[in-house]
């Protein structure tokens, strides 16, 4: 991949942290005070040193399906936090990144029925807002997982799908191609994998991202991509982040109240 290519691929500000509905569907909490958390480890693409580590909550706020991630360095300090909520559509869900590192934001509010998309580069900066058209509705951050999920009969290897995507960077969305892969083989699981790639002339040129679901359980287990932490020169890092579902377990409100309080004090570096 030539420089230019890179550069525009990292501006498009690709959001899949897909790991943060990681289980929805056999690992969602069942009870009100019900809390299952889960880890992932995001390796980097290129030597595939731990780049840093993801923990998650999901939970119930209201009758909400809810989202906590925190993003740790390898010593466990954690640097960044992500809440996500979903009020009525799981493949369009509200949410808000923050990266302490160096103050970057981004994500979607609700207010009045109306959605707003916004983006800060940094602490000096302003933030940038605008108004997010929901027809048709778009893909939103981890509600592709979502949306794989609805569609997974549907996705075959013949042709693809096409899906608007919200790219907070851009203030908008982009069309993407999502085609279902060749079944794989992840960490002793058969697997289905699929490919989200832009949907134009220059996608051929610009990095896909590859996820690999259980092809029994439905779990996630493997991403391979544009992610959406940002490296120390600001552009979002190519990651694969690998899950392993007989590790997660259910908590206590309190230890999910705790995270939410936890200072993002890490400050690890990711080249």
């Amino acid at each position: 991949m030539t420089m230019r290519h890179h550069r525009c691929a990292c501006a498009l500000g690709l959001t899949l942290a897909l790991a943060a509905s990681l289980s929805a569907l056999a690992g969602a909490p069942t009870s009100a005070d019900a809390v299952h958390q889960a880890e992932g480890k995001a390796f980097a693409g290129s030597d595939e040193h731990l780049m840093y580590l993801e923990s998650h909550w999901l939970y119930d706020d209201g009758g909400n399906p809810s989202r906590l991630v925190l993003y740790r360095c390898p010593d466990g300090k954690p640097f960044a936090r992500k809440l996500m909520h979903d009020d009525g559509s799981a493949q369009a869900p509200d949410f808000q990144l923050d990266d302490a590192r160096h103050g970057y934001r981004e994500g979607v509010r609700s207010a009045g029925g109306k959605r707003t998309v916004f983006v800060r580069d940094n602490t000096a900066a302003s933030e940038r807002t605008a108004a997010l058209a929901m027809s048709p509705t778009p893909v939103i951050d981890a509600g592709f997982d979502a949306y794989i999920r609805d569609h997974w009969d549907k996705l075959g290897m013949n042709g693809s799908d096409m899906v608007p995507f919200l790219i907070p960077s851009r203030l908008g969305t982009l069309n993407f191609s999502v085609k279902r892969m060749a079944d794989t083989q992840v960490n002793g699981h058969n697997a289905r994998e699929y490919r989200l790639s832009l949907a134009s002339f220059i996608g051929f040129a610009l990095p896909h991202i590859d996820v690999a679901y259980d092809a029994r359980t439905r779990e996630l287990l493997r991403f391979v991509g544009l992610a959406n932490i940002r490296s120390d020169s600001g552009s979002n890092v190519r990651a694969k982040i690998v899950f392993d579902p007989a590790q997660d377990k259910n908590v206590s409100r309190a230890d999910l109240d705790a995270a939410m309080k936890m200072p993002l004090d890490g400050r690890c570096h990711i080249p």
